[in-house]
């Protein structure tokens, strides 16, 4: 299947010791570590590159470990 052309964004922050991940601007998720909220974002841009929706992930240059 081919990518539609729409682009979306799944975004990780690091705040008070919480990992969220936000897709397109909209709360997807909390995580306790970066791993745990990577390892969401591939899983969720894998199955949205199923239905052909294209996905960027990108990790807050603020966040420890960035």
């Amino acid at each position: 299947m081919r990518p539609t052309g729409s682009r979306s964004i799944l975004q990780l922050t690091f705040r008070r010791g919480i990992w969220r991940v936000w897709l397109d601007s909209k709360f997807f998720g909390d995580y306790r570590t970066k791993s745990q909220a990577m390892q969401a974002a591939e899983v969720a841009k894998q199955a949205m590159a199923k239905v052909g929706r294209r996905v960027d992930i990108v990790v807050e240059s603020g966040s420890p470990l960035a």
